[in-house]
């Protein structure tokens, strides 16, 4: 069967990968501290919610939900409005683990548990789109063990992808060394983003560039990121060298 295209919403981004993310995919984002990781993969769930009519779950496992309430609602998203309406759920793990008032946090943050928990959520929510805010942060639950921890991500994959999800999983990449944390993330992913914060003669810049995309013609160069007060708007025409 042949799969359609779902758009992320974000200006320039969808202009370099023909349309959108393919439908089903599972998609990966990675930058440094202060490249945008959350607002874009906030937009993409928000944008699916407001243009699209497509329930979207955000899962955020480091920062509190306020915070990222007070963040998104800068860049004029109103979050709290359709998480009323049962279109957006935003979900704060640490919170969970303080209600459920277990010390076991493997079985609520671990792999095992998300599956878990998302099966559940999918059956009641019928969500269409999911980011998860981050890998990084479950990863250390198997640093020990590197193996596992790419067995256990292709495994969870493989469920997004039964569940017929695009989603779009953020980790973070080490500056200077290595693309994402744990450097196997990118090779489980069907799309791979790099984000980048670069030094020009004292000013931070941000970039774009389309590493990887299975299924997809896309541009390949780094593009300019800008935030502005809508969001993200990605410089399609424009080229850094």
């Amino acid at each position: 069967m042949i799969k359609g295209r779902v758009p992320t919403g974000i200006t320039g981004l969808d202009e370099l990968i023909s349309g959108g993310f393919p439908e089903d995919s599972v998609n990966l984002v990675s930058g440094p501290a202060g490249s945008a990781k959350s607002l874009i993969s906030m937009q993409f769930i928000y944008n699916g919610v407001v243009n699209h009519g497509e329930t979207g779950i955000y899962l955020t496992l480091e920062e509190p939900r306020e915070n990222i309430i007070r963040a998104m609602t800068s860049y004029g998203m109103d979050i709290e409005k359709y998480e009323k309406e049962g279109k957006l759920l935003l979900l704060d793990m640490g919170e969970v683990r303080r209600r459920s008032g277990s010390d076991e946090e493997v079985d609520v943050v671990g792999f095992e548990g998300l599956m878990t928990m998302l099966d559940n959520l999918l059956k009641f929510s019928g969500a269409k789109r999911l980011s998860i805010d981050s890998v990084t942060a479950i990863g250390l639950h198997y640093e020990d063990s590197p193996g596992r921890l790419r067995r256990e991500l292709f495994k969870f994959a493989s469920f997004l992808r039964e569940k017929e999800l695009t989603s779009l999983m953020i980790t973070e990449s080490i500056e200077g060394t290595q693309l994402t944390r744990y450097g196997i993330e990118q090779f489980i992913s069907d799309s791979f983003i790099v984000l980048g914060l670069e030094d020009v003669k004292g000013e931070l810049r941000r970039t774009l560039t389309v590493r990887k995309m299975r299924f997809t013609k896309h541009d390949t160069t780094k593009h300019p990121l800008l935030i502005t007060s809508n969001g993200i708007n990605v410089s399609a025409e424009s080229k850094v060298f």
